[in-house]
């Protein structure tokens, strides 16, 4: 008899295995959906700490930062690596950015190449929260 029930509730638990269907008719997730894109998990690893897409934080919202630099990439990229040598160099939207945020400098992002900069920048124009 206790042999009966053990296969009985094995052959359930095997039953149950694998079964994707949920039983409240919501869709659920699949892992490919819960990936974040690289320039997402780019901006959670050196961005997010002081700004937000939609929001200023510690530093500016992001959103439509590209288009505050004049669709600038080269001198965008220049800043987020090193907003201090911007600043002393004069460019005037750096300047104007120090002067904002009451001189509140940037860290130092020399680490992020054009590509993970580019990334971030797709990021937050795909409608990012």
């Amino acid at each position: 008899m206790k042999q009966a029930i053990g296969i009985i509730l094995s052959a359930l638990v095997l039953a149950s295995c694998g079964n994707s269907e949920n039983t409240t008719g919501a869709i659920t997730e699949t892992p490919a959906e819960t990936m974040v894109s690289a320039g997402e998990q780019i901006f959670i690893n050196n961005c997010a700490q002081c700004h937000t897409v939609k929001a200023d934080k510690i530093g500016p919202k992001l959103e439509g930062a590209l288009a505050r630099w004049d669709n600038d990439t080269t001198r965008f990229r220049a800043f987020v690596r090193s907003s201090q040598e911007m600043i002393n160099a004069g460019d005037p939207r750096a300047v104007q950015v120090a002067k904002e945020w009451n001189y509140a400098m940037m860290t130092p992002m020399p680490h992020l190449t054009d590509k993970d900069i580019d990334q971030v920048l797709e990021y937050i124009n795909s409608g990012a929260q």
